[in-house]
């Protein structure tokens, strides 16, 4: 097998100091290579980089580096910079302290809370859940009450987060505003509820990004622009549209569904990379970042991360650090043991974020996911009666899910693989993603027996839910065992049920009944819906990672919604559970 592929990259000489390399990021380029204008460039020299980000966040003023760029200006940009400039003893901790206490405002005061209008009590899918679960399911719904927000009427210079249009749902904890691939079980679990007008304002939002920079970012935050997230948006439509039936609105949001794949089908988004394999060129996608500093929300971190990979000799290039950790997060999975060396196969457990290398692994979800969109895209046109813009996409589909089979799919274990471009081989960790994600996509392996049977013998299927991957890290690195994530449940679940097989659909039920019952007890316990479980330990939150585990929580009561409604019989896209 030949391999070559191209990353758009440009790396620092190995001897900058990481310090200076961090501070030469300016957070002025977006996801697809343009630069930012304006009042959003202007936000971005507070928010996105410089210096008053570097000092703030290196004296450690918040325990959370995310609670600093959330935090709105009381002055513009340039006077709270030129006043930066004049302070003296810039580096002193309580000098800092006073500075930002003097030139910025709480958190969330640029949000105002929202009560969804279409809100119901007991929406009517209520009436369908089994009796023992309807408490809980009510308490579900009730939580869309609470995690609406509506953004103040401001100046966009003076904050961090992006314009939005209407009123949004947010996940909930630390987390006051919009993210990408969230919003899919958001929206999922607003359809249960009946709240169709709060989805479709909610993907309106979404739409309006992009329309305004080509390509929807990792989060509604101008520090997010460097990056997006996992591409559900035609997916969230479809849902929408599968509720609605509303041909007109559909043929309102294709264009802008289009605009969103070519941005993943762009070289100039670095995320098209190419494999030669037998004299034929195979692409795929690969998640990548245009930010070659540290990430403003984990700027500490992302500092200490690539200082300790120079001073231990495992990557003496830091922007390929600073790369490989924002990649990961546009993979949502920041951060697993996906994304780093694997050498050690009897050593994964311990392997270091320092050897972080996303932007150089073939993800099979991400590929995965492409096939739900060009497949999303084909059925659109479809239905507005395009039938060559849905045999454009028909093909798309067509030639990746081949090239998935033939380059991901490994014949040894019986299952797909992530594919290692920086040392030409599959990767060595058993995830999730292996399975959850081509089910889902309508993949079945060669072997759809073996398959399944390779799903059983993973070790991922727990009491308490499908474990993210099979290497145990205690919390050390969030989306690695025995952490359970209810984005993974669901599309595991749903894929099951596609394969269409007596065994596949008993599997689904169980796993549905596995991780209903821990989200339920859980709740029953603390109250609470947590951002992730613990696989192993039903009714616990999972744990670790770079912030304090949250609760609320968007995806989370998605998940449990839309579960409960198939559990109980009233699928939520059925117009008679959703909108009777």
């Amino acid at each position: 097998m030949t391999v070559g592929f191209r990353l758009v990259s440009a790396m620092a000489p190995a001897e900058q100091d990481v310090d200076a390399i961090a501070l030469q990021e300016d957070g002025l380029i977006c996801a697809d290579g343009r630069p930012l204008t304006g009042e959003l460039a202007r936000s971005a020299g507070v928010f996105g980089g410089g210096p008053l980000l570097a000092a703030v966040q290196k004296a450690r003023l918040f325990k959370d580096s995310k609670h600093f760029v959330d935090m709105p200006l009381k002055e513009d940009p340039e006077i709270v910079l030129a006043e930066f400039e004049r302070l003296e003893k810039k580096t002193e901790k309580e000098v800092l302290r006073s500075f930002v206490e003097k030139y910025f405002e709480d958190v969330g005061s640029d949000l105002d809370p929202w009560s969804p209008s279409d809100f119901q009590e007991s929406p009517p899918f209520l009436a369908h859940v089994e009796e023992k679960r309807k408490a809980w399911a009510k308490a579900l719904n009730g939580l869309w009450a609470t995690l609406g927000r509506k953004s103040k009427a401001h100046s966009q210079q003076r904050c961090s987060s992006l314009p939005l249009r209407n009123p949004t749902i947010v996940p909930g904890g630390r987390f006051l505003e919009t993210y990408y691939w969230d919003t899919f079980w958001v929206i999922r679990g607003l359809l249960v509820c009946s709240m169709v007008e709060t989805a479709k304002g909610v993907i309106g939002n979404l739409l309006d990004l992009v329309k305004d920079f080509g390509f929807i970012p990792n989060g509604t935050r101008v520090y997010y622009l460097d990056r997006s997230q996992p591409p559900l948006l035609t997916d969230m439509a479809m849902a929408i549209f599968d509720v609605t039936g509303d041909k007109e609105w559909l043929s309102q949001v294709l264009p802008l569904l289009i605009k969103e794949y070519n941005f993943w089908m762009s070289p100039e988004s670095g995320q098209v990379v190419q494999l030669e394999i037998s004299g034929e060129m195979r692409h795929f996608n690969v998640y990548h970042s245009q930010r070659k500093g540290p990430r403003p929300e984990s700027y500490f971190e992302d500092l200490e991360t690539a200082r300790s990979a120079r001073e231990s000799g495992l990557e003496p290039k830091s922007e390929e650090v600073f790369q490989g950790l924002c990649a990961g997060a546009e993979s949502g999975w920041d951060f697993s043991t996906r994304w780093m060396d694997d050498s050690d196969e009897k050593r994964l457990s311990e392997a270091r974020l320092e050897t972080i290398k996303t932007h150089h692994i073939v993800p099979v979800d991400l590929n995965c996911f492409l096939v739900r969109v060009e497949e999303g895209l084909a059925r659109a046109h479809d239905l507005l009666a395009n039938e060559s813009g849905a045999q454009k996409y028909r093909d798309a589909a067509a030639k990746r899910k081949k090239d998935i089979e033939e380059v991901l799919w490994n014949d040894v274990t019986k299952c797909y693989h992530d594919y290692r471009l920086d040392k030409g081989r599959f990767s060595k960790v058993i995830a999730l993603s292996n399975w959850a994600a081509p089910l889902w996509a309508g993949l079945q392996g060669h072997e759809v027996e073996a398959f399944l049977t390779s799903l059983h013998a993973s070790g991922l299927l727990q009491t308490g839910g499908a474990a993210t991957t099979a290497v145990v890290t205690d919390g050390r690195t969030q989306w690695d065992a025995p952490n359970a994530w209810p984005p993974l449940q669901h599309m595991l679940i749903e894929g099951l049920e596609r394969l269409g097989s007596v065994a596949a659909k008993d599997l689904a039920q169980e796993m549905t009944e596995r991780w209903l019952q821990s989200c339920q007890m859980a709740w029953e316990k603390s109250g609470f819906m947590y951002e992730k479980y613990n696989a192993s330990k039903p009714g616990e939150g999972g744990g670790g990672g770079e912030y304090e585990p949250q609760v609320g929580f968007g995806w989370s009561n998605g998940v449990a919604l839309v579960l409960l409604a198939k559990h109980s019989g009233c699928q939520e896209e059925t117009r008679r559970c959703t909108l009777s």
